[in-house]
């Protein structure tokens, strides 16, 4: 291969990179949106079955903007863990899902994932303690 035929074949390979590589961040950036929901909502069942296994009420409660809190009431509420999200990704709530030990939810909630572009995954919950992400 000569010289000019290198220089053609990375031209056209620098060409094709140039178009792809957006779509590739776009793509990126989403299944990154959709793993911090999905972790959000894995935590929200992982409270679900807490609360029954344990027989006591325990709770999703978001603490700020980056971070939330589940919490168990015994019979004062007592944290449990404390989840930070991701650098990028904020987090707001319309309420504290508060899990029953028969494994039902009130109030019920959305709590909505935001990444640095405003894009949002919303996790809900409703009122027999499925859990789904939209």
């Amino acid at each position: 291969m000569s010289l000019l035929e290198s220089c053609a074949s990375i031209a056209i390979i620098s060409t094709v990179v140039m178009f792809a590589a957006p779509s590739l961040i776009k793509a990126r950036e989403n299944y990154q949106l959709n793993a911090v929901a999905r972790q959000v909502a894995g935590k929200m069942q992982w409270t679900r079955i807490k609360a029954i296994s344990r027989n006591c009420d325990c709770r999703v409660r978001v603490s700020s903007p980056t971070s939330y809190v589940i919490e168990c009431q015994s019979p004062a509420w007592r944290v449990d863990e404390t989840v930070v999200l991701p650098r990028g990704f904020r987090i707001t709530a319309t309420a504290s899902p508060e899990f029953h030990i028969r494994g039902n939810v009130a109030p019920t909630a959305t709590l909505t994932v935001w990444d640095i572009h405003s894009q949002t995954k919303r996790v809900i919950v409703n009122i027999t303690g499925r859990v789904r992400v939209d």
